[in-house]
């Protein structure tokens, strides 16, 4: 590892802090970041560059961060030698196509030439689709507000792929949070048996299944300053007995979601620096069997059992984690590990939560404008159709009361009213309790941990009976009002 360069987090910044719902004077004042001023110009010659498509996507190139948050260039375990290819170059020296269609952007992806395809605008599927992709392929979102909606990207035995700029969501799947149903393998990427690929400055949020699932023995993967949200299943690692993956992340926003943050089975090495993850509820970084873990420079906020490592061989090192309000397991090391084959800065755990809120994600952020009333429904006609996105939609220290409405309904995921979105409402809709039923298999069904809740008009109950609290609040001054608890007890 580089020693930390003061420098890396000085320059100035393709997306400004408060974009990414920062105060400006705040992260000026910390010394995390200088002033902001007029974008650089490109070298001569990266703009000569055999083509990338980042200049026509309108990509930033290597400004934010000295070029720290937007490389030009895959790093980590993305960009080391391996399996017959240098490092991870996608499309680059291809067509540079656009796609502003589902039809599109399938039959580019699906082209065995070497493309770089430019995401143009939101594109829709009206039917839930897993996009085949052959090697040697860009996919960059052009500007801002670039999205795939209701589809996700497969890979299977390829090669050679970038992921860049744009948002992966919803395909959820209403009332199926746990993802048992036979059609809800609705991930926004799944690899198979894939080398280098580079996921960067994505978003994923409110899909089906896992939002990235990385399978079956795939190697040299990177995915950097992602947005990971509003979800059950994050990031999955395994489903293979080998021990040959070797995965970085690094500056990952991994937010209000429950398990898989992220799970890794097997790996060869998992070097896992300087991400961000806060309101988890399941379980944050997980070492399982044989995988060897580097956790590092890493910051835990309002995480349950955010490390941990089982089985009876493999090994972690964590050293230099923050943990924030966090309670359970955190990461006693075992074992020897590796070290990483390739250069990089880590910035003090401490910085992390703001560089990483203020640059990960596509170009314009990712934290949501503030609201009133949010309605969730199971049937679609609702804002939301799970109470964790109606949570997620409601941005950090939020300004004002929010009500969350629930149409009539069974909500069957564990909900959680974080400590930092205080004065909810969450209320059903007709204002009888029997009509809106939040359950789940076991455990606290319903957590209110921000002070000012009130919670109303609604049933908390378990699937079968249970000994301990199916509703529990640790905010001070919540108002219950009409809730009936069920098979189990609150307080």
């Amino acid at each position: 590892m580089a020693a930390f360069d003061p420098a890396f987090l000085a320059g100035p910044a393709r997306r400004t802090v408060l974009t990414a719902g920062l105060a400006a004077g705040g992260l000026l004042a910390s010394g995390l970041l200088a002033a902001a001023g007029p974008a650089a110009a490109a070298p001569a010659a990266a703009q000569t560059a055999p083509a990338t498509g980042y200049a026509e996507a309108g990509l930033p190139r290597s400004q934010a961060l000295h070029g720290g948050a937007w490389l030009e260039t895959a790093d980590g375990y993305a960009g080391v030698p391996g399996h017959g290819r240098d490092t991870t170059t996608g499309g680059a020296g291809g067509r540079i196509v656009f796609a502003s269609t589902p039809d599109q952007l399938r039959g580019f992806a699906g082209s065995f030439e070497a493309l770089v395809v430019i995401i143009d605008g939101v594109l829709v599927f009206p039917a839930y689709e897993k996009i085949r992709v052959a090697a040697n392929k860009s996919f960059l979102g052009k500007g801002d507000g670039a999205a795939v909606v209701n589809a996700g990207f497969k890979l299977i035995s390829v090669s050679n792929v970038i992921f860049r700029n744009f948002t992966v969501r919803d395909s959820y799947i209403p009332g199926d949070f746990v993802g048992k149903r036979p059609d809800n393998d609705r991930d926004g990427i799944q690899m198979d048996t894939c080398t280098h690929v580079w996921v960067d400055h994505m978003h994923f949020t409110r899909l089906g299944d896992g939002l990235v699932d990385i399978r079956k023995d795939c190697d040299n993967i990177t995915l950097s300053w992602n947005v990971v949200a509003d979800h059950n299943k994050a990031l999955g690692e395994g489903w293979t007995q080998n021990v040959v993956t070797r995965v970085t992340l690094h500056h990952n926003w991994i937010r209000n979601t429950h398990q898989r943050n992220a799970s890794l089975d097997n790996t060869a090495a998992s070097h896992v620096y300087n991400n961000y993850l806060e309101n988890i509820s399941s379980y944050g970084m997980l070492g399982r069997n044989a995988a060897l873990l580097l956790v590092e420079g890493n910051y835990f906020r309002d995480v349950r059992n955010p490390l941990h490592h089982q089985g009876s061989s493999g090994g972690l090192v964590a050293r230099d984690n923050i943990f924030e309000k966090c309670s359970g397991n955190t990461g006693e090391s075992r074992g020897a590990v590796f070290d990483p084959p390739y250069a990089y800065q880590q910035m003090p755990a401490a910085a992390v939560p703001a560089m990483v809120r203020a640059f990960a994600g596509p170009i314009g952020g990712t934290v949501p404008a503030s609201r009133d009333v949010i309605t969730v429904a199971l049937d679609g006609t609702g804002d939301y159709a799970s109470i964790r996105a109606a949570v997620g939609a409601i941005p950090s220290n939020n300004p004002g009361p929010v009500t969350i409405l629930l149409q009539p309904g069974i909500y069957h995921e564990p909900s959680v009213i974080w400590a930092d979105r205080r004065h909810i409402t969450l209320a059903g809709a007709t204002g009888q309790a029997a009509d809106v039923v939040l359950t789940n298999s076991e455990g606290i069904i319903l957590l209110v941990a921000a002070d000012g809740s009130t919670i109303r008009d609604l049933t908390v109950t378990s699937d079968t009976p249970q000994d301990g609290h199916v509703l529990k609040v640790t905010g001070s001054n919540v108002t219950l009002s009409n809730v009936a608890v069920v098979n189990g007890t609150s307080g």
